[in-house]
């Protein structure tokens, strides 16, 4: 059995015409990393944005599916805004699929957590009061 080492890097700034772009020639991998790309440089219009991630909830890949779920949530943190009933009404849709299901739920708590910051503190501290056995 071999092991491969992975080594994180920072994808380069993208826009959403290089993410269809590397989508529509079919390399997996740069249409990943122009994804990411995209969304953490903060460049270009953030609705054009939410609605390649939006569409691209539906793709084939579903590594393609995953990520576009995560990088909704890093939208409601590098930009502060999206169109939170809709994108909410997607990721909820999706959140019970599989290999989707844990970066949906990533996201959704991302965007609570950066669209409305005091109402994710005093869930949390609900949460703690409500679970005695942190108490120790």
């Amino acid at each position: 059995m071999s092991h491969e080492h992975r080594v994180f890097h920072n994808p380069p700034p993208a826009t959403p015409a290089e993410v269809r772009g590397a989508l529509d020639r079919g390399e997996l991998s740069s249409a990943l990393d122009a994804m990411v790309g995209a969304v953490l440089y903060g460049d270009g219009d953030w609705q054009e944005l939410q609605g390649l991630y939006l569409e691209l909830l539906d793709h084939e890949d579903r590594q393609v599916r995953a990520l576009a779920a995560t990088c909704l949530g890093h939208l409601a943190r590098v930009h502060g805004q999206l169109e939170e009933t809709r994108v909410v009404a997607a990721l909820r849709r999706v959140r019970s699929a599989p290999y989707v299901g844990g970066a949906a739920i990533t996201a959704l708590e991302d965007i609570e957590l950066f669209l409305h910051p005091r109402r994710a503190r005093w869930r949390g501290r609900l949460w703690m009061a409500l679970r005695p056995w942190t108490w120790i």
